[in-house]
């Protein structure tokens, strides 16, 4: 029965997250409905390089909570050094923030 009071009406939340987060410039596409698209980002390496990843593919994008924090989190894939890498984007809506999370880390 599917009768309540609003107890249960805030966002699921998925905990901490897991894993380094390196901070990024990310480089966006507006759609005229108002969704964010990553086309572009920058990242600094250990050794202080910079590192440029273009043509992002974003196969899925979600709102989340984390730890009570609205992010939105995107699943993606580019062309590395002649190969094909998957890692995850976090948008972090409030602190307008990028951040890289490696799928293999």
């Amino acid at each position: 029965m599917g009768m309540g009071i609003g107890i249960n009406d805030d966002p699921a939340d998925e905990g901490a997250l897991k894993g380094r987060q390196e901070p990024v410039a990310c480089f966006v596409w507006f759609t005229s409905g108002g969704r964010i698209l990553p086309k572009m980002l920058k990242y600094q390496q250990e050794d202080g390089s910079l590192r440029e990843i273009r043509h992002i593919q974003v196969a899925s994008s979600e709102q989340k909570n984390y730890c009570g924090i609205p992010t939105i989190r995107y699943q993606c894939s580019a062309q590395m050094d002649g190969r094909e890498v998957e890692f995850t984007l976090l948008y972090y809506i409030e602190r307008q923030e990028w951040k890289l999370l490696w799928k293999d880390h």
